[in-house]
């Protein structure tokens, strides 16, 4: 596809993907997609996976159960209206679906992560002292939910990727600027980056911010994205106290390390970085 195409396309699936963003329990129309993309309903799905690197169910599916398992780890909603809020009436099909990412049926999912952080029962977080050596984001701001910011990332992945940003070594990177414990959900400040060339040319809607060289100390975490406040808390409570360093003033940054749509959620490596002096 040629560039000034790929630009074109990616510049058609943006309020696409605003709509399902905005939209992630409701159940996508073709020709409502279509018509937002401004493209024909017969080549849409072509495009959409072309674009994406995913068909558009995969999509919806992907986000529909990262909510689900948000709420069955931090809430007590009733798993028949988690059920059905992603998608499935039948509570056997969710059932099948959920354990098919997550390796677990809900209602042991549930059991097993919405336990309270306990310092003395929890396991140690494999941590290094690295010195960074910097990088440059192509980025999208998101405020709200941390929970939330997949979507964002999805955006940010496609813009990059129709400005001909991606490569190889591109990385996901998420900057998270405020404590979901003191900072109301709906002022929680964040960003969703895809690492880039500092010559790069992001174009309109992509944003620079550069996350500094320096030496932070770094939690290497595999599991669920929606799973990681217990190794934050693990890493306050525990680590911080007993390392003898003292936190920089840069905020915690995420990179992530392999790809959500190809990788079950039990096997996603993301290093967590802490600026430390």
């Amino acid at each position: 596809m040629k560039p000034a195409t790929r630009i074109h396309y990616g510049q058609r699936m943006e309020p696409v993907l605003r709509w399902l963003a905005s939209h992630p329990h409701s159940d996508p129309d073709l020709y409502h997609l279509a018509d937002l993309a401004c493209m024909s309903a017969y080549h849409f799905h072509r495009i959409y996976r072309a674009m994406m690197g995913e068909t558009l169910n995969a999509t919806v599916q992907r986000m529909r159960m990262h909510l689900a398992a948000a709420a069955l780890a931090g809430t007590q909603e009733d798993l028949a209206e988690v059920a059905l809020r992603a998608g499935y009436e039948s509570g056997a099909a969710f059932n099948r679906a959920f354990s098919g990412v997550f390796g677990l049926p809900p209602g042991r999912y549930r059991a097993t992560r919405s336990r309270p952080f306990d310092p003395e029962v929890s396991n140690m977080y494999p941590i290094t002292i690295e010195t960074f050596p910097g990088v440059v984001l192509a980025a999208l701001p998101h405020q709200g939910s941390y929970q939330e910011i997949g979507p964002v990332f999805t955006r940010a992945f496609m813009l990059a990727a129709s400005r001909g940003l991606m490569h190889s070594d591109t990385s996901g990177f998420g900057v998270y600027f405020n404590d979901p414990e003191q900072v109301p959900t709906e002022q929680l400040r964040s960003l969703a980056g895809v690492s880039v060339a500092p010559d790069a040319d992001l174009g309109e809607q992509l944003e620079r911010f550069d996350i500094p060289a320096g030496r932070y100390a770094v939690l290497n975490y595999v599991g669920p994205y929606n799973e990681m406040g217990k190794a934050y808390a693990w890493m306050f409570s525990e680590w911080l106290p007993d390392s003898g360093l003292t936190p920089g003033h840069f905020p915690m940054f995420e990179h992530y390390v392999n790809d959500p749509r190809i990788t079950p959620p039990a096997q996603l490596q993301t290093r967590i970085y802490l600026s430390v002096e």
